[in-house]
């Protein structure tokens, strides 16, 4: 039995057309919440990673969680004069991207996603998402490529399990869905990506157009320039 784990942001979702309009939002919504400058809200947009429209692949935005920016927007506010407790934090920043998720625009990677995965099911693989979204965004978003019902398994944040790169998700699928580590694969952008598969004891390939091959920590065992490098799938299991 082989598997194939997908990040979903940046690696089956086009990540800024998806996610820099809802950010705007969001830190616009809270920063009207907790009633601080524009300055502050400009300040939190470039400590989680988005400048001037350039995400880097590694912010916070990125390749974080919900937790860890709602910590950074904490800290940015209480320099301000502001006080908010953790949890009161997280609860509105969740909210606040529940509320403008309507603004982002769902593109997928590549035009013939689904019939890519649609191809991987066909030779016997199990699929997989493990990301850091939450499991409503997730799940809107997978609808909305038209690949939604084709995963084995679909890991969120919030579920109860620790997020990448913390290896439970990979433990659990080689336990549960009976699929040796020797024979599953993480498909990400991130370097998060790479770590969880490292922490983790399976391969990993990256996905990028850019040349980030000399920058990449943890080393990648593949680098895919497009997504539909899988279909020579022999290459990844061999």
């Amino acid at each position: 039995m082989k598997g194939i784990i997908f990040d979903k942001d940046g690696t089956l979702l086009n990540f800024e057309a998806f996610w820099l309009p809802i950010t705007d939002g969001v830190l616009k919504d809270l920063a009207h919440k907790f009633c601080v400058s524009a300055e502050a809200e400009k300040s939190v947009k470039q400590k989680i990673g988005n400048h001037g429209g350039k995400v880097g692949k590694n912010s916070v935005l990125c390749a974080g969680t919900y937790a860890q920016m709602a910590e950074l927007d904490r800290a940015v506010i209480s320099q301000c004069g502001t006080e908010a407790a953790e949890k009161e934090m997280y609860r509105e920043l969740c909210r606040a991207f529940e509320e403008n998720m309507f603004r982002g625009v769902v593109v997928p990677t590549t035009p013939d996603l689904r019939e890519l995965l649609l191809y991987l099911k066909t030779q016997g693989i199990k699929l997989f998402v493990a990301t850091t979204d939450n499991f409503s965004i997730t799940s809107a978003c997978l609808k909305k490529l038209g690949v939604d019902g084709l995963f084995d398994g679909v890991f969120t944040d919030g579920a109860g399990y620790p997020p990448k790169p913390d290896p439970y998700i990979i433990e659990k699928i080689a336990k549960e869905y009976a699929v040796p580590r020797e024979n599953l694969l993480m498909v990400g952008d991130t370097c998060t990506d790479l770590l969880f598969a490292r922490n983790g004891r399976i391969k990993a390939a990256y996905v990028s157009q850019e040349n980030e091959d000399a920058v990449l920590s943890p080393s990648p065992d593949f680098l895919m320039r497009d997504l539909n490098e899988l279909r020579s799938v022999g290459r990844f299991f061999a």
